[in-house]
């Protein structure tokens, strides 16, 4: 039985992993997410064993990286899976061209498939999809995926690398997870994927008069997690607060089902 805070708020990230849909449509790709959902399907105590693997380990403090983490466990104790390589980087000479984020084989067919992983939350204007961040676009996150990250196992110098290990890909696949936020919650365009999480998100200054929940970084791809942990602040304190962070913040709420973003009045702008 998961009994400590630790083992359960880890056994209930991984089975969201495993069972969220993907944020991004992964065709012409795989994606590798079926293969987790095949394993945990085959052996459900895949997720313990994964939460056994993670328990000795310092949990990463940028949530990108704990996202890998929680993948590496998952394939780590699998019994279908194997993973060959983490973070592998390519180098052109001394110059690096990136890295592969992971080599894994499926024991099943024998093939090795490249991996590559996003959890990445966007927030929908007229015009773009920002992340909190409005630096990162949704537009520009996917053309990093499909056309440098997802085929840099193709370059010559990858194939060379490989080769000198013994090693050839023979497939490439895509694992992204994450949230996409409409403008109170109504899109004005369809959903860019017809099964990804959403929430919605409202400037500061359009805000009703209730009570909120602000959520830590951490417990961004599970929200709920955060319902017996944080202070609830009211509407003047969470503006307040919003408009000093210069930055947008998630909260919850009784009278939403869905995570939401407030931004300040800068935002997308700063």
């Amino acid at each position: 039985m998961i009994a400590s805070p630790v083992k359960g708020a880890l056994f209930q990230q991984l089975n969201w992993l495993i069972q969220a849909p993907p944020l991004l449509q992964c065709v012409p790709f795989e994606d590798a997410g079926s293969l987790l959902k095949r394993e945990w399907l085959r052996h459900p105590g895949l997720i313990a064993n994964a939460v056994e693997w993670l328990e000795d380990l310092n949990p990463p403090r940028r949530l990108g990286l704990a996202f890998e983490q929680w993948v590496a466990a998952l394939v780590s104790v699998s019994e279908g899976l194997e993973l060959v390589e983490r973070n592998l980087p390519v180098r052109d000479q001394n110059t690096t061209l990136g890295e592969l984020d992971m080599l894994v084989r499926d024991r099943d067919s024998g093939k090795l498939w490249h991996w590559e992983l996003a959890l990445k939350f966007y927030l929908g204007t007229t015009d773009h999809w920002y992340g909190p961040n409005s630096r990162d676009t949704l537009a520009r996150k996917h053309q990093h995926l499909f056309e440098q990250q997802l085929p840099r196992s193709t370059l010559p110098e990858c194939r060379s690398l490989l080769a000198n290990r013994g090693l050839r890909v023979d497939g490439r696949a895509l694992l992204t997870r994450g949230r996409l936020f409409y403008r109170n919650g109504h899109p004005d365009t369809p959903p860019r994927h017809p099964r990804h999480e959403r929430g919605w998100w409202l400037p500061s200054h359009s805000l009703p008069q209730q009570q909120w929940r602000m959520i830590d970084k951490k417990n961004w791809p599970l929200p709920s997690m955060s319902d017996k942990s944080t202070t609830s602040v009211d509407t003047l304190e969470l503006i307040d607060y919003v408009e000093s962070q210069s930055r947008p913040v998630m909260v919850c709420s009784a009278l939403r089902p869905e995570p939401g973003f407030i931004v300040p009045v800068s935002w997308p702008r700063a």
